[in-house]
């Protein structure tokens, strides 16, 4: 009976914990990525612009990439790479490999740099082909001359992909119906998507607490909002020291959670865990005694 009570009142203590985080942390309305009407007869200068709003939004490509910065971030910095792509590796011209690095971005890694890019065609970014020809478009303007067009065919676009005969058809078939006519809702707060898709089922935002996965407490001193978001997509790209590899891989895929979870959700969480930076206990104490010290040589 004592047992039973006891799990009880865990669960209610732990209830009450999460409830008070979800209201005490600000929360920023983040929306989905919204869905782009891209035409076929788009001209390169449009292409560019779309590509440039992609790069910067449903793509995700700005979390990790930097543009002519002295600091690059979680990957290589562009700026100046559709001049450069061309001699980045041997046999591939600019838009072959811009198209590799969007379609397969594996195959080749940039000296310095660790694997982990996720394919912007696959979950939970997924670009359709038309999306990313903007993207390569918008790359190629950074020090280069595009060359691709809403035409270029490319050996990774989906043959499953259907080709609309006009521009109205294009339009039609770029924006599905039932996104269209609604308009975006917002997302939930952060906590709640971290309940939502079991997250908090092996992690913890508490202090010493013991869980399945590394603690979410103080994440944000450890880790940046890109880092995050690449162990989210990639989990095995780093492991936290005492983890086994493949764990958390095989528990994303077996849950389905990158066809559930939603690329804007993922940077929500991400953005959230590192906001966590964790109560600096150590440095109150040391402060107070320093304090108690003062106040004791004064009388």
């Amino acid at each position: 009976m004592k047992t039973a009570f006891k799990l009880l009142m865990f669960t209610l203590m732990v209830t009450a914990f999460y409830t008070y985080i979800g209201q005490m942390v600000p929360q920023s309305e983040v929306h989905p990525p919204k869905n782009l009407e891209i035409r076929s007869d788009l001209t390169t200068e449009e292409m560019i612009e779309v590509g440039h709003e992609i790069f910067a939004g449903k793509g995700t490509c700005a979390s990790c990439h930097t543009i002519g910065s002295d600091k690059p971030g979680r990957f290589p910095d562009l700026g100046g790479i559709g001049a450069n792509a061309g001699g980045r590796k041997p046999g591939l011209s600019d838009l072959e490999y811009l198209a590799e690095a969007v379609y397969d971005p594996g195959a080749f890694i940039v000296e310095g740099f660790s694997p982990g890019m996720p394919a912007a065609d696959k979950s939970p970014i997924g670009l359709p082909d038309h999306e990313s020809l903007t993207v390569i478009a918008y790359l190629q303007s950074l020090g280069g001359t595009p060359s691709v067009t809403m035409g270029t065919k490319l050996k990774y676009a989906s043959s499953a992909a259907p080709a609309a005969q006009s521009p109205k058809e294009a339009s039609i078939a770029a924006v599905p119906a039932a996104a269209a006519a609604t308009a975006p809702q917002p997302l939930p707060p952060a906590p709640e998507l971290l309940q939502r898709h079991n997250c908090m089922q092996c992690h913890s935002l508490e202090k010493n607490a013991v869980s399945v996965g590394p603690g979410f407490y103080g994440m944000g001193r450890r880790l940046s909002a890109a880092q995050i978001y690449e162990a989210i997509l990639n989990p095995d790209a780093a492991i936290a020291k005492g983890y086994p590899k493949g764990v958390m891989t095989a528990a994303l895929k077996g849950s389905g959670f990158f066809e559930k979870a939603s690329a804007a959700e993922i940077g929500a969480m991400a953005e959230f865990l590192a906001a966590q930076k964790g109560k600096t206990e150590a440095k109150a104490g040391t402060k107070a005694r320093a304090g108690a010290k003062k106040k004791g040589k004064a009388k």
